[in-house]
């Protein structure tokens, strides 16, 4: 934007242009001559300072009042000079203090992924896990404004295996995304169940294809972990000491509760089970456990068709273990009970919970399960 100021015919001859802020003095494309970062001390001073032949060119007299006018401009240019030094001094003593402040910011997709983090980084990284606590983070359906914040994190951690189907519908950046189960098995586990329901304020949705639940296998877990630890060391490299030896702490903890759940697979071998929901492929498989899943939640009453079902289920698959996200209702309870079902509680934890962390929940549903089958004396 130019100058209002009218500008003198030997203006031009100094060299001297009027003072003017850029428009575009903080972008790295910004017009030569202007500070391309700092504090708007953006200041263009041409160097051709009586270069001109002034007295062929004004005559004597015009020489003189050009003098005049140069050795005013000695002093505005000596100011200048100055003042473009302080705004130089000034931007590099609020450059490191800006790099200081900054917190890099890692998104997930669920609570798992943000449990990993919040173990593995470091002080100066934020992690957030941007899912309504109402909502299954599976089926969730971001507004443009959370995806816009997804889009400016540092670091975004995707489960994979078809978690968070609003991912593909999104333009992520691909070069800050980790996709955390990728390549930690061949193939993932089909869902095997399509059916359509209903649970929280998003609506009808069906499970789809493949199998998504991937953490409740704790070999998987850690190797998801494992990809999360290399993605906040590419975050931030001068940590990298610390975050591997917080990831083997992670690993430890990890591989504890894995152990615990092979002996439950060692006592319970080939025995029937039911889960109230098709969420546990990978504990199924993982540890051997031979499960049957409903479509039923916890806080929904059985009907007299979700009965019948149950039985006709057990005729062919004679179970006496029935998993379940939450605690059902009462009611629901007694029916299961009066056809020699226990309940187990198992939580995904795909959503923090009340009390505790990740590994506390988990450590809650193998003591469960371990109690249950008869692996471990119950507490």
């Amino acid at each position: 934007m130019a100058s209002s100021r009218r500008r003198a015919p030997h203006d031009d001859a100094l060299g001297l242009q009027p003072l003017e802020r850029h428009a575009d003095h903080g972008r790295r494309d910004a017009p030569d001559g202007w500070y391309k970062r700092g504090t708007g001390c953006a200041l263009r001073v041409h160097a051709r300072v009586l270069r001109r032949n002034m007295a062929s060119e004004f005559g004597l007299a015009g020489f003189l009042m050009v003098f005049r006018r140069a050795t005013q401009s000695a002093r505005v240019m000596t100011f200048l000079t100055l003042l473009a030094a302080g705004c130089s001094m000034k931007d590099a003593e609020q450059a490191p203090a800006r790099t200081e402040q900054h917190q890099a910011t890692v998104f997930t997709v669920n609570y798992p992924l943000a449990y990993f983090a919040q173990r593995l980084a470091p002080e100066n990284v934020n992690v957030v896990f941007p899912a309504p606590p109402d909502v299954d983070p599976a089926f969730w359906k971001p507004s443009p404004e959370a995806i816009g914040r997804f889009q400016g994190a540092d670091l975004i951690l995707l489960n994979g295996a078809g978690y968070a189907r609003w991912v593909r519908h999104a333009t992520l950046p691909k070069s800050r995304m980790v996709v955390t189960a990728k390549g930690c098995r061949d193939t993932f586990l089909p869902a095997q169940q399509t059916a359509s329901h209903q649970h929280g304020p998003d609506g009808k949705h069906a499970h789809g294809d493949t199998a998504f639940t991937t953490w409740l296998d704790l070999r998987l877990a850690l190797c998801q972990a494992s990809r999360v630890r290399e993605g906040l060391i590419q975050l931030a490299p001068a940590s990298e000491e610390a975050i591997h030896g917080r990831f083997a702490a992670l690993e430890h903890d990890l591989t504890q509760l894995d152990t615990r759940l092979r002996a439950v697979a060692n006592t319970w071998r080939d025995q029937p089970m039911l889960a109230s929901h098709p969420v546990y492929q990978y504990l199924a498989e993982a540890y051997r456990l031979r499960i049957e899943s409903m479509h039923f939640e916890p806080g929904e009453a059985l009907t007299p068709k979700d009965l019948r079902a149950v039985d006709a289920l057990l005729e062919r698959h004679p179970a006496k273990l029935m998993l379940w996200e939450a605690q059902p209702l009462p009611t629901t309870e007694q029916q299961l009970r009066n056809r020699g079902i226990t309940i187990i509680v198992v939580d995904p934890a795909a959503q923090p919970p009340s009390d505790g962390d990740f590994l506390t929940v988990m450590t809650v549903s193998v003591e469960r399960l371990t109690c249950a089958t008869g692996t471990e004396a119950c507490r």
